[in-house]
């Protein structure tokens, strides 16, 4: 009964004696498998001998981890040594240590916490260069610093760099790495991140990121063309590329000539890489080869394109001429005869032409046969006519019509005109009928005769123009 008594008269007096706790950990912070340093000190007012119970609690989990007893005296604060415990993956997110006063009966005196402080399996991963730019087929280095969470050195660690889906693999010691990487000679241009990733032996893991940026090497370019056999007039597309070590476009201006013979410039240009172009050439290209050439400092791509020969003319009657037009690539050099006939007569003309492409012949039927209406007709050797302004490109050798009862005038010099006449009339007089044949005493008279005839119908008009020129010299000569 005496004992009963004792205890509920300490049971009301307790609440009224001042006790206190102190618990604090030595970081904010612990790594899986770091140990938990605490210190933890207890004060009563008056003198208590009992026990001091530490627990850890950790969200849900809890764990009782420490208990010994204490004496102490009053009013004088006393500290506890408190063993290490190691941080385990229980433990994750965060923990506090509960302290418990009690007496050896196990009635709680007084109960504190500590500080609130975490328990992580996350490691720093600090590289010292957050960037690095480099051109294929180097090697770089990766180094930096594995930290735990408080900021402690990794003792030791994995380190494993990857760049590309390619991982190359070192240690840390100390908390220190360092990685060399060797970049291949194919890797493809601009930015990309090096992953590095730490891991201990406590299940510890962490990770970083470098930023890589690589300087695109120009490689070698690639000249595309529609076609390369064009015929004159035609129009080709052209598309100069420049592509780096990784065979991707690089975008920047590219030199672009073309030559005739090695020697003769069509055009120099700058165009874009990648960028399409379209070059018309002319109808009167000449024929052959002509090298395309791009450039990019000392970089080269070449092409070769070939213009066809095209041998064509055009032959059309107009005002009484005839036009010869040369729209072929090359010197038109022929032999051509027109015939020029009505009900009476057939004249053949034949000439000997030569016409550079692009260029254009006339000669005028007035001044090649007497005056009349004719149809014309046309004949090439080599059977390459163009007539009416169709094109014929395979003519057999056969006469071809140019033109129908077209009007000509007689716009021929003295000496065809006289030539003609003598012909014309020498035709009457002269055979198995003609006069001069039967009667050939009086050829002398009918010769002089012709020659009066001719001089009359032909001459008139050039010796008027003789006498009207002497008589107008004759008076200035005398008006002098």
């Amino acid at each position: 009964m005496k004992k009963l008594w004792l205890f509920l008269t300490v049971l009301f007096i307790m609440p009224a004696v001042l006790a206190d706790i102190t618990i604090e950990t030595d970081q904010p912070v612990y790594n899986l498998g770091n140990k938990i340093r605490a210190s933890a000190s207890a004060l009563y007012e008056a003198d208590f001998e009992g026990l001091l119970k530490l627990t850890i609690s950790c969200n849900g989990y809890k764990l009782q981890y420490y208990t010994t007893p204490v004496v102490l005296e009053a009013n004088s604060r006393t500290a506890v040594d408190v063993p290490e415990l190691t941080a385990t993956s229980s433990m994750l997110g965060s923990c506090a240590i509960l302290g418990d006063l009690t007496t050896n009966d196990n009635l709680i005196i007084e109960e504190e916490g500590s500080n609130v402080f975490e328990v992580t399996h996350k490691l720093s991963v600090l590289p010292v260069n957050a960037k690095i730019t480099s051109l294929p087929s180097e090697t770089i280095k990766i180094v930096g610093i594995v930290n735990e969470a408080f900021g402690n050195n990794v003792l030791k660690a994995k380190i494993k760099a990857t760049l590309d889906n390619q991982t190359y693999e070192t240690e840390a010691i100390d908390g220190k790495f360092d990685v060399s990487i060797s970049l291949p000679k194919s890797i493809k241009s601009g930015s990309h991140q090096i992953e590095i990733t730490a891991s201990d032996a406590k299940n510890n893991i962490g990770d970083g990121l470098v930023g890589l940026e690589v300087i695109a090497v120009p490689n070698y370019i690639k000249l595309e063309v529609s076609s390369n056999n064009i015929k004159p007039g035609e129009k080709v597309s052209i598309t100069s590329s420049l592509y780096d070590q990784a065979d991707e476009i690089i975008y920047d201006g590219l030199g672009l000539e073309m030559v005739y013979g090695n020697e003769e410039k069509i055009f120099t240009k700058t165009v874009q890489s990648n960028e399409k172009i379209d070059y018309e050439f002319s109808q009167y290209a000449k024929p052959g080869n002509y090298l395309l050439t791009s450039t990019y400092k000392d970089l080269k791509a070449e092409s070769l394109l070939n213009i066809t020969t095209i041998r064509e003319i055009k032959i059309k009657y107009q005002n009484q001429s005839v036009f010869i037009e040369n729209i072929g690539n090359i010197p038109f050099v022929e032999e051509i005869t027109l015939f020029l006939q009505n009900e009476l007569q057939k004249f053949a003309i034949t000439k000997k032409i030569s016409v550079e492409p692009g260029k254009v012949l006339a000669f005028d039927l007035s001044k090649e046969v007497p005056g009349g209406i004719y149809n014309i007709l046309v004949k090439a050797q080599k059977n390459v006519i163009e007539k009416l302004n169709e094109s014929i490109n395979n003519v057999a050798s056969d006469e071809e019509i140019l033109a129908e009862n077209a009007v000509i005038e007689d716009n021929r010099p003295i000496y065809k005109k006289m030539a003609s006449g003598f012909s014309s009339i020498g035709g009457r007089l002269v055979g198995a009928d003609g006069l001069l044949t039967k009667n050939p005493l009086i050829a002398p008279l009918i010769l002089a005769a012709i020659v009066l005839m001719v001089i009359v119908r032909y001459g008139r008009k050039p010796i008027m123009r003789l006498i009207k020129r002497d008589k107008k010299e004759n008076k200035a000569d005398k008006e002098d």
